[in-house]
């Protein structure tokens, strides 16, 4: 065989071998403050590389807003509080959960500085009472933060007309509004927590991530938010959902050794600043309220009761069978 045919066919094969090691991009919507964090955890591992993949993070500040960006195709994975995405099959869009992103519950009711609650010591469902007749923020209209504030005013006698909700978007905006007393409360995830212990502008009062609040929410834990794709997605892709998979496991592995703990700080401030007063001492209260949710197995009975509560209160008008949302 003359030279250059050779040469021809080693470079055809350098070239075959290369395409079949071409990384795998996947655009996963993330979060302001710790957001979509196993991602981060891997990203920040190679865990991604590991697998062949390149977990692209999108910041979309709002679940219903990354669920319409997915379904166009603009990104392929959503971090979405379930009530959206229930929500969105009820209507008729076609989603498989591939995983969690945050176990535990995600959002947690404030009061401004200003506002005067003398049942907050009766904790909840009592304190709810003082919101009455007032503004209470959350990320956006239709948003989880907006149906589990429903659900905690329900618990307590009230309705959502008991109260006037105003969307106040992510922290960055959220925290503002409340220490310039626009609103009067808010519900709304992480930083917020840290943002509110370090200024005191304002003051957590029911806290589903220690057991605070309705059945309906607290029965959530386990599904708090999760990871989703399109049907078709999921259909063409399964291998590279597997390898996501893959990836987030270690990623939890990783993020919930306590050994990791100045780790993942690092990890915190690497992909989140907080130009604020105590920037640091926020994140860090943030972290540790936050941590022991980041994981991936999906609690298939919570994801479940989120959609049956749903369906009594009203909220959709067919019961969804969660179960088979779920890839196999």
């Amino acid at each position: 065989m003359h030279y250059s045919h050779r040469l021809a066919i080693a470079v055809v094969g350098v070239a075959v071998s290369a395409s079949s090691w071409a990384q795998t991009n996947l655009r996963i919507q993330d979060y302001p403050g710790l957001g979509n964090f196993l991602v981060r955890v891997a990203n920040a591992n190679g865990l991604c590389e590991k697998q062949n993949l390149k977990c692209e993070l999108k910041t979309i500040p709002q679940a219903p807003l990354g669920l319409q960006t997915m379904m166009s195709g603009d990104i392929e994975v959503a971090f979405a509080p379930p009530e959206v995405l229930v929500q969105a099959v009820n209507k008729g869009a076609d989603l498989k959960v591939i995983g969690s992103g945050a176990r535990e519950p995600v959002f947690f009711l404030m009061a401004g500085a200003g506002l005067e609650t003398p049942n907050a010591a009766k904790g909840y469902p009592a304190v709810m009472q003082d919101f009455k007749g007032k503004k209470v923020g959350v990320t956006a209209r239709g948003s989880g933060a907006e149906f589990q504030l429903v659900e905690m005013l329900k618990g307590a006698g009230m309705s959502a007309d008991d109260v006037t909700i105003v969307a106040v978007g992510a922290p960055n905006t959220a925290f503002p509004a409340i220490a310039n007393k626009q609103i009067d409360g808010l519900i709304l995830f992480a930083p917020m927590d840290g943002f509110c212990e370090v200024s005191k502008a304002c003051r957590v009062v029911v806290d589903p991530r220690n057991g605070e609040g309705p059945a309906n929410v607290t029965k959530a834990s386990g599904a708090s938010v999760v990871m989703a794709v399109r049907a078709d997605y999921a259909a063409k892709n399964a291998t590279t959902i597997q390898a996501f998979e893959r990836a987030m496991r270690e990623a939890e592995a990783i993020a919930q050794n306590p050994a990791n703990g100045a780790a993942m700080f690092k990890i915190a401030q690497d992909t989140f600043k907080i130009n604020a007063p105590g920037g640091d001492k926020i994140l860090e209260i943030t972290l540790r309220n936050t941590l022991k949710g980041f994981k991936y197995d999906v609690d298939a009975k919570a994801l479940q009761h989120i959609a049956s509560y749903m369906h009594s209160g009203g909220q959709i008008d067919k019961l969804v069978d969660t179960s088979k949302l779920l890839i196999k």
